[in-house]
């Protein structure tokens, strides 16, 4: 059996190839081109700068509604100022009265200066000087409302124009009040205070005997 021979490629049909091949290769070059476009075209361009937008304000805090009160006017109150505590209030004073005059308070407790003397006083001890002083002897006479704990009564005596508080001398004629004192009962104490003699046309002696009630207060000349 006899083969006929291939037929020689002619150049019509190698054009043709290469056309092809060409083509493909466009077509090749045109795909991944919009490729590149579709995912990075904008990866050369320059980042807009953060400054370029413009500033905005904060939003302002929410401000918190008032507090419904049923029992004001309005059905509105504020919130009451934090309490700085019974610790951080001193007791009143109530109205002064003469040396020679008693004082009492709201609860029936009374007190009065049972003398006044200049005498030269003396101490040992830090805080106390040897030198001019008033003795004070005071009597205090309790209520009906309870007793009262002498331990805790404080007296102090301020002297001059300017209230300038004199210094407590632990005197050997000192004899402060001291332990219970019965509803009904009178007790007295002596007090010693270093007072120049110059600074005595005006002493203020008050006497505190509960730490809930108001300071007695006396004041006048002293010798």
């Amino acid at each position: 059996m006899n083969v006929p021979p291939a037929r020689p490629e002619t150049p019509t049909r190698r054009r043709e190839a290469a056309a092809g091949a060409a083509l493909a290769l466009v077509a090749a070059l045109l795909v991944g081109l919009v490729a590149l476009v579709g995912s990075g075209g904008d990866a050369g361009r320059p980042a807009a700068s953060p400054t370029s937008a413009p500033a905005s304000s904060p939003a302002p805090a929410p401000v918190p509604p008032p507090i419904p009160d049923e029992g004001t006017p309005g059905g509105v109150t504020t919130p009451p100022a934090p309490s700085t505590g019974p610790a951080d209030a001193l007791a009143p004073l109530l109205p002064a009265v003469a040396l020679d005059a008693p004082a009492s308070g709201d609860d029936g407790v009374s007190a009065e200066v049972v003398s006044l003397e200049a005498v030269d006083g003396t101490g040992s001890g830090v805080g106390n000087v040897a030198g001019p002083a008033l003795r004070v002897t005071v009597r205090l006479a309790a209520g009906t409302a309870g007793p009262v704990v002498l331990d805790l009564v404080g007296v102090t005596l301020a002297h001059g124009a300017d209230q300038t508080p004199a210094s407590p001398l632990d005197d050997p004629s000192a004899a402060p009040l001291t332990g219970p004192l019965a509803p009904g009962s009178v007790a007295e104490g002596v007090y010693v205070f270093s007072v120049p003699e110059d600074a005595r046309e005006l002493v203020t002696l008050t006497v505190g005997y509960r730490a809930d009630a108001p300071y007695l207060v006396f004041t006048g000349a002293a010798p």
